[in-house]
């Protein structure tokens, strides 16, 4: 269909055959009219009734309307790849929706009746205030606390499930989904489907579900930025770029939920112009509510939290200029890029330490843009040795996994990271390290190329803080010494 029909300009429309089976495809393609003869219908089994046939929901099928001139070009383009076609009836301009089975008229009904005969469902929203209240603080070792983020579901490694699948068919992956000498679990993957080609096709996600405990605008934001700089961060092409998202979120019927699920659209539309990054396609999963009754008596509703996945997918131009997140050698220099701020709220860190307050991520989209931008240059110039996005747990974390990767160590100073919006905070230590501040990245670049990195970032928030070392152990000045 993409290779030959497509490009030779075979069929006018086309649409897949997913909820309603045909009745949905033939019925949303066929607006002012249409007849099918359902007995064409190649079936997989016996004895079907026709409505049965009409709103089968087997999959694999695609409807298409082509032509009567192009069908015999069609036809022997199917053949050829072995790919059944069956010409089930035709379009009309009856404006009657018309189903047949051997002669027999089945269905007859006005299409302007199916499409704009169900009256519009009304819903309304509420303003809602978040109720989220930090978990109690607990006061550790900060040792001990770097040991147990790196631990937690949502940081550690999945190593575990990555192994169980074959991500070696056909000999494609250029990046893995386990990167580096330690088999880091990557934020994304890099294929070549042509081999005979130097392009790439990028594939990353970003997931948003506690910040919207507090804020389901910026959560949104957040998962969308994240997709990106994952992308960007092996090498993505920033202006090569689409998006797209799952939705899972609970009864979206309460003014409440559907509020959130409104802002948390509003943000998908908003950051998709700025990026300029289309959604190309997604997944709606509502109603993800239990309703039942409590063992002594009395009903109960379990809601799952609502929450966004987002993929990114694009094109590399040159996979051998695509970067990884493990560290390469001992003496490179370790920067950090970005600009980092007090947003702790629902962030890893907090729901394990109770610390900081309420003030969630948020995409500063045009310092944003001029970043990703930029490190598209770099990755250009081929003077970025390894990076990594900075995700959940802040930067300790995407250098902690990144030296994993590499089974190399570092010597870091804190003070050096670029932060804004922390004057007063307590404990600016734990921000720096903890913050989830969106748009940065870790990235370790060779002395040698020092001058030409910073000229490419320059006026763009980057700082110079560390050195990679051969030990293998993270030395945080005047603060931690700590074997990984």
């Amino acid at each position: 269909i993409i290779k030959e029909a497509r490009d030779l300009g075979l069929y006018t429309a086309i649409t897949d055959n997913g909820a309603g089976g045909l009745s949905s495809s033939v019925g949303e393609m066929g607006c002012r009219g249409f007849v099918v003869n359902i007995e064409k219908v190649p079936l997989k089994y016996a004895n079907m009734l026709p409505w049965e046939i009409w709103v089968s929901e087997s999959q694999e099928r695609m409807t298409l309307a082509v032509p009567s001139c192009s069908i015999d070009h069609l036809t022997n383009i199917m053949h050829k790849h072995n790919v059944e076609l069956s010409i089930i009836g035709e379009f009309t301009d009856s404006g009657r929706a018309v189903v047949k089975f051997n002669g027999q008229v089945i269905m007859d009904i006005e299409t302007d009746f199916l499409h704009n005969g169900s009256p519009r469902l009304k819903f309304t929203t509420n303003d809602w205030t978040s109720a989220y209240t930090p978990p109690k603080a607990h006061d550790l070792d900060i040792k001990i606390e770097m040991l147990e983020m790196i631990a937690r579901p949502n940081i550690r490694s999945n190593r575990y499930i990555s192994s169980q699948y074959d991500h070696e068919v056909q000999g494609t992956s250029v990046l893995k989904p386990l990167q580096g000498k330690g088999m880091v679990s990557a934020e994304a993957v890099i294929i070549r489907p042509t081999l005979l080609s130097q392009r790439g096709v990028v594939k990353s996600q970003g997931f948003g579900s506690s910040y919207g405990d507090i804020d389901m605008y910026h959560m949104a934001g957040c998962a969308i930025d994240a997709a990106i700089r994952n992308y960007i961060s092996v090498g993505g092409n920033f202006h090569h770029l689409a998006l797209l998202d799952n939705f899972c979120w609970s009864n979206s019927n309460d003014s409440t939920r559907l509020a959130q699920l409104k802002d948390a659209a509003r943000s998908c539309y908003e950051h998709a112009v700025a990026f300029k990054a289309p959604f190309i396609s997604g997944k709606d999963s509502m109603f993800n509510d239990f309703k039942g009754y409590k063992k002594g008596g009395g009903e109960v509703m379990i809601s799952a939290p609502p929450s966004l996945l987002i993929s990114a997918i694009g094109i590399i131009d040159d996979i051998e200029k695509a970067v990884s997140l493990d560290v390469k050698y001992s003496g490179d220099l370790i920067y950090v890029l970005g600009v980092t701020k007090n947003e702790v709220g629902a962030s890893e860190y907090q729901k394990y330490s109770g610390f900081g307050d309420c003030n969630v991520p948020k995409v500063d989209l045009d310092a944003a843009i001029k970043l990703y931008k930029a490190f598209n240059l770099a990755v250009e110039k081929q003077i970025i040795a390894s990076s990594i996005a900075v995700n959940l747990g802040g930067i300790v974390v995407a250098l902690i996994k990144s030296l994993i990767g590499g089974h190399l160590g570092a010597f870091i100073d804190l003070s050096k990271i670029p932060i804004c919006n922390c004057g007063g905070a307590q404990d600016l230590d734990r921000i720096v390290m903890f913050s989830e501040s969106q748009s940065r990245f870790i990235v370790t670049v060779a002395p040698q190329n020092k001058q030409i990195f910073e000229s490419v970032f320059d006026g763009i928030s980057h700082a110079h803080i560390g050195e990679v070392i051969q030990d293998y152990v993270l030395k945080i000045e005047d603060f931690i010494n700590m074997d990984l």
